[in-house]
């Protein structure tokens, strides 16, 4: 099924939306999280399109902020032949990543190369489906068109755009693009539901990486023209176009004014994920409608999403609900009211509550902690190192450290000694001690931190050497 064409896929997964609150989190956005299965949406993302574009094809871009847990997603998933990962200097919406995935995709396979453009946290049902339509994407780019998916609708959707398809390319499945609508009120939704013409924006593409700069220059050089010259696989070169261009979407930029616009009216089961309700309408249902994903004891219980991975949840005549359950919050709902959890976000971010955050994991590219217990002047960890990884050497103006080894070993700087620490076996490290834990065997190291002090967030942390390039300072002392 793989094209003849050289075709890449340029993957967009810097989103940080917190829809999927309590589950998703802005350290942990939905596209890194696994909602229908073991897989996350990204994964899913890059194994749906393999039998049409190969691994090594595919490039993901993304925040800084993501890079090393999609990179970790990535290797874990293929093994060999991963994805690229790619991290955006400054979010600034679609269009200028899609410009530099262009200028990789003309790099790597020439002036003819195509670029297929994908959300990473959508769902896709019917993946034969899609990928026959991708194909067909792919043959109106190789001639010229910029195809998108318009997705017919199956109710009046006010929260997405809408595509008015023109006159039928004759040859192809595609229609020319008439007009671009934005998200419209009810009544105008329930007018364009009716209409076959109209179809939901998916914001999926395919272009001519050439062409698609061409037209960028000719309706939005500001964001386009920074681009045309770089190399873009030089960091350097690459955060100064991001630095110098504009913040625009790829709609705005040249779909909305090209007449080399094109629509394939699909039909694949397809869904953004923008709500629990949502991910209920696509998820697979027991015997009474229910959608389960965890421990869950039923009675009585009709209609509702039920997601918790982490303790038993029993409901008894319950129907229409939504609850999902994560170690440190609990959401519950009508399922209709599911598109509200935006404003709980909202009361939670005046409220400057962590929980907006962060989960009580949080992962880190060495590896990974989760706060297990919190009080007055102590908190408890547990942190797990990757092999091959070490934290950064640094020291705590404010609380000392206590490091009990679960499993692996560990290698330790505390002050001017280096040791080894094997299982069950402990350090004590000092307020203003410099310190450092490595993991250079074979298996994920595991210890048990307890901190002690009059102040334990994570900004007492001061580095002064470390190997992912965060802020690090100076000790006059070790030259």
């Amino acid at each position: 099924m793989e094209s003849k064409i050289p075709v890449f896929a340029a993957i967009l997964a810097g989103g940080s939306g917190t829809r999927l609150w309590p589950l998703s989190r802005q350290t942990l956005p939905k596209q890194l999280l696994a909602l229908t299965g073991d897989n996350t949406l990204l994964q899913e993302t890059c194994r749906r399109i393999l039998p049409v574009i190969p691994a090594k094809n595919q490039m993901i871009l993304t925040s800084p902020d993501y890079s090393q847990q999609v990179s970790t997603q990535m290797t874990s998933f293929f093994q060999e032949d991963s994805p690229k990962v790619f991290a955006e200097p400054k979010a600034k919406n679609t269009a200028p990543a899609i410009f530099w995935a262009a200028k990789l995709a003309l790099k790597w396979g020439g002036e003819k190369a195509i670029i297929v453009v994908l959300p990473s946290d959508h769902l896709i049902v019917k993946e034969e489906n899609f990928q026959k339509q991708l194909l067909e994407a792919i043959e109106l780019a190789s001639l010229g068109y910029f195809a998108t998916f318009g997705i017919l609708p199956t109710h009046p959707e006010t929260g997405y755009g809408y595509i008015e398809a023109g006159e039928k390319i004759n040859g192809t499945e595609g229609f020319r693009v008439k007009k671009f609508f934005e998200k419209p009120n009810l009544q105008k939704a329930k007018e364009f539901c009716s209409n076959k013409t109209f179809t939901w924006n998916s914001g999926m593409f395919a272009f001519p990486a050439s062409d698609l700069l061409k037209e960028g220059v000719k309706y939005c050089p500001e964001t386009t023209k920074p681009f045309i010259d770089i190399d873009p696989t030089v960091a350097e070169t690459v955060k100064t176009a991001f630095d110098s261009c504009r913040s625009i979407s790829i709609d705005y930029a040249v779909m909305e004014k090209t007449s080399q616009g094109c629509v394939i009216q699909a039909e694949f089961g397809w869904s953004d994920v923008g709500s629990w309700q949502s991910l209920f309408q696509v998820s697979n249902k027991d015997t009474a409608g229910n959608v389960i994903v965890g421990d869950h004891v039923a009675i009585d219980t009709k209609d509702s999403l039920i997601f918790g991975k982490h303790r038993t949840i029993a409901t008894i005549g319950i129907k229409d609900l939504a609850i999902v359950d994560t170690p440190d919050a609990l959401l519950v709902c009508p399922m209709s009211e599911s598109q509200k959890v935006k404003e709980v976000v909202e009361k939670l971010k005046i409220d400057k509550r962590r929980e907006i955050h962060e989960h009580v994991t949080i992962h880190r590219p060495w590896g990974s902690y989760t706060t297990l217990e919190t009080g007055s002047r102590y908190k408890i960890k547990r942190i797990v190192v990757q092999p091959g990884k070490r934290l950064s050497l640094q020291r705590h103006m404010h609380r000392s450290e206590h490091w009990v080894v679960v499993s692996g070993t560990a290698t330790i700087r505390n002050g001017d000694e280096e040791f080894y620490l094997n299982e069950n076996e402990s350090t004590y490290i000092r307020p203003t001690e410099l310190h450092r834990l490595s993991n250079y065997g074979k298996i994920p190291l595991q210890i048990i931190e307890i901190q002690v002090g009059g102040y334990l967030e994570e900004d007492d942390i001061e580095r002064f050497d470390d190997d992912f390039n965060r802020g690090t300072k100076v000790i006059a002392k070790e030259g």
